[in-house]
């Protein structure tokens, strides 16, 4: 059976971004880092960061990532 309350990959790690607050280039994670703060398989996250980053939510820079403020607004509104 489905769970209609399971978030996708590209949620979940949204949202442990935003609890880690990497929400800018100096709070920044690398991949490794989100691997550990995720628990997800390096092919999930990575196609999981290809989602957000192509969305707008997330930022790549100088291989690191970090929450755009379109990804904190995505976040916020999951809790209002």
């Amino acid at each position: 059976m489905y769970d209609v309350y399971e978030m996708t990959p590209s949620m979940r790690l949204l949202l442990t971004m935003h609890s880690v607050s990497a929400v800018d280039p100096i709070s920044a994670k690398r991949v490794e880092e989100l691997i550990g703060l995720s628990n997800m398989s390096d092919k999930d996250l990575e196609k999981a960061l290809g989602e957000l980053v192509s969305f707008g939510y997330v930022i790549k820079k100088d291989q690191i990532y970090y929450l755009s403020s379109l990804g904190i607004s995505v976040v916020r509104s999951v809790y209002t």
